[in-house]
């Protein structure tokens, strides 16, 4: 994943939670090239690796990320039904 979003700083969107900023990542566990969940992470306090802290719905993603700006992800704007 690290490589992904090195290479796409696009994959890792933004969302705000309790006054910090926290990153979504996209998770894909039964097709390889398509999101299941959206795994979040949040930087260490000396800036030094990020921590996972948990997985979301790509539907409650969407909604936490757009509280910020308009998602501009391609795994988290193609949601199943939408």
């Amino acid at each position: 994943m690290v490589k992904s979003v090195t290479a796409n700083y696009k994959l890792a969107v933004p969302q705000y939670y309790k006054g910090n900023i926290q990153l979504l990542l996209p998770v894909c566990l039964l097709e390889p090239m398509k999101a299941d969940v959206a795994l979040v992470v949040t930087k260490s306090n000396d800036g030094k690796y990020y921590q996972g802290n948990t997985c979301l719905t790509l539907d409650m993603a969407y909604n936490n990320a757009r509280l910020i700006a308009r998602p501009n992800s391609d795994w988290l704007n193609v949601r199943e039904g939408k």
